[in-house]
């Protein structure tokens, strides 16, 4: 019996080889390769990689999209190579039912550990209409030199942390409100910029969707994540502006909004939107696969510890390298049982997804 671990990879080189020849052996087909403008820390070409199982002019479509937030890309190519490999689509699907893979959509942010893209936007806040005015963060304004210090040790950190909690009136630094997690469009260099444009990965996914959806009646999306909740707990979220009944009738569980008594909300510029509206004549069920690691207050500390390092610091330095080894623990956990968890949640919500499209 093959390892679930061998379906995971160590870099992003590894994840697309193993993905292209699952792609081989599963009777896939690559239908496209885009090459990023940049190049990976090793001075490897980047590719957005996108493959389709099943027939050409499905009316059924089931997209399976990883590394949105680049480092989260080891979870999501890895679930993507075992299911096909497994060949789950043969045991679940109709035959007028396709599923598109678009296998690490932020390649930059894969290659270089990061969740940011090459442009430093966090692809999960970019997908607006940027002809418009942005979504003002005025949380973010007034604590943006306490989110992001200039000097990351253990006592400036202590001194900004200390900020934002005299600003919330708490006890200690919460990361969850809006001035983290809303998303900002002020600092290039900040955590969580949405940017001021599409960016490279956004046009592609348009592109995409444009190029090898539009012909199908319905589409479904499962948008995999990492980085909150219970240790291998995988969320469901319905990020679409229609169609909520219809995700409800596919899933066994379906969050739309935070918990009771959550100080954050859903941000702007959501990638999973970019389905309805691209699509906006067909039938849409936009999810996202929210994967558990640690705790929340250490996952967004490796983040602005990541920001602070590509902004400051130096990535060969004892520093950097700790830095890069602990936020790659946090969005891909070290823990051999977290892959199993992932895994099997993974091939069940695939297989609820193609029960779902069946009947719709």
């Amino acid at each position: 019996m093959v390892a679930v671990a061998s379906f995971f990879a160590e870099s992003y080189a590894e994840a697309r080889q193993k993905f292209l020849d699952a792609v081989g052996r599963s009777g896939a087909v690559l239908i496209d390769s885009h090459r990023n403008p940049t190049l990976g820390p090793d001075g490897g070409a980047l590719f957005t990689d996108v493959a389709r199982i099943g027939p050409a002019n499905a009316k059924k479509l089931l997209v399976l999209n990883s590394a949105t937030h680049g480092i989260e890309g080891y979870c999501g190519s890895g679930c993507q190579v075992g299911w096909l490999l497994k060949g789950h689509y043969h045991r679940d699907a109709q035959p007028d039912t396709a599923v598109i893979l678009v296998h690490a959509i932020n390649p930059h942010g894969f290659a270089w550990g990061r969740r940011v893209t090459e442009e430093n936007v966090d692809l999960n806040r970019n997908f607006l209409d940027h002809g418009k005015p942005h979504p003002q963060n005025a949380d973010y304004e007034v604590l943006a030199e306490h989110i992001n210090p200039i000097a990351w040790t253990p006592e400036s950190l202590a001194k900004a942390d200390a900020a934002i909690a005299r600003h919330y009136g708490l006890p200690n630094a919460d990361f969850l409100p809006s001035a983290v997690h809303g998303g900002q469009y002020v600092n290039a260099k900040g955590t969580f910029y949405g940017g001021d444009a599409p960016t490279w990965a956004n046009r592609i996914f348009r592109a995409i969707l444009a190029g090898h959806c539009s012909g199908a009646a319905a589409i479904g999306l499962i948008d995999y994540h990492t980085g909150l909740g219970p240790l291998g707990h995988g969320d469901l979220r319905f990020r679409g502006r229609r169609h909520l009944d219809l995700a409800r009738s596919w899933y066994d569980e379906v969050s739309t909004v935070p918990g009771a008594g959550a100080t954050w909300h859903v941000p702007s510029g959501l990638l999973a939107l970019a389905l309805d509206e691209s699509l906006a004549q067909r039938t849409t069920v936009p999810m996202v696969i929210e994967y558990g690691t640690y705790d929340v207050n250490s996952v967004l500390k490796a983040i602005r510890a990541d920001n602070w390092l590509h902004c400051h610091g130096d990535l060969a330095s004892p520093q950097g390298r700790e830095i890069k080894a602990f936020m790659r623990e946090m969005f891909y956990p070290s823990v051999p049982e977290w892959k199993i968890m992932v895994f099997s949640r993974s091939n069940d919500v695939i297989r609820q997804a193609l029960v779902g499209l069946a009947k719709t």
